[in-house]
């Protein structure tokens, strides 16, 4: 039954993406312009039946419990696979004029390996195809790169940036954050 359900969802993201091009191409019709060919062509290459990509951005090297449990519930539920980033905001121009020392970017890839270990045996656990990455740059490029690079990706979850202490308003009465969803298709 559960195979069922997510060949529906599959088929389903399939005729979403292809009504999304078919009303992009009436758009570009009663413009008077071409439909961009290279973006639909590329849509085409993806397989009806691959499962979407869920990209769970951490804290630095860390991911918190209550974004690994989200995340889980929010893959299984949508028949995704989990891609986890831990990213450190270093801009790229910043590694060629500067070149970070090498132990501090060891360093940090080795705790985010870490860190990201109970994610992925939480993953296995519920039988959820997961990949971890670590990337370095600017967070919208890297996200941008990491979606180029996967494909498929059509959520993004994200923690929070914890707030500055002076920044902070003391009411016991406001909600917390707890996590950011937003989509990218």
């Amino acid at each position: 039954m559960k195979r069922l359900f997510q060949r529906l969802i599959h088929k389903g993201r399939f005729l979403r993406r292809k009504m999304d091009q078919y009303q992009e191409s009436i758009t570009f019709a009663e413009a008077g312009e071409m439909t961009p060919t290279a973006e639909a062509q590329e849509e085409e290459r993806q397989p009806a039946d691959q499962p979407g990509v869920l990209l769970v951005i951490g804290n630095d090297a860390t991911f918190s419990r209550r974004i690994i449990d989200y995340a889980l519930e929010m893959a299984q539920r949508m028949s995704y696979r989990i891609v986890a980033l831990n990213m450190a905001p270093v801009p790229e121009a910043a590694f060629k004029l500067l070149s970070p020392p090498s132990d501090k970017i060891q360093e940090f890839e080795q705790s985010a390996r870490q860190n990201a270990a109970p994610f992925a045996q939480a993953a296995e656990e519920a039988g959820i195809p997961f990949e971890h990455i670590v990337k370095f740059g600017e967070t919208d490029e890297v996200i941008d790169q990491v979606a180029r690079e996967y494909g498929g990706v059509e959520f993004v979850v994200s923690e929070p940036a914890e707030d500055r202490a002076g920044e902070r308003t003391e009411r016991e009465d406001r909600p917390e954050n707890q996590v950011y969803v937003y989509t990218m298709v």
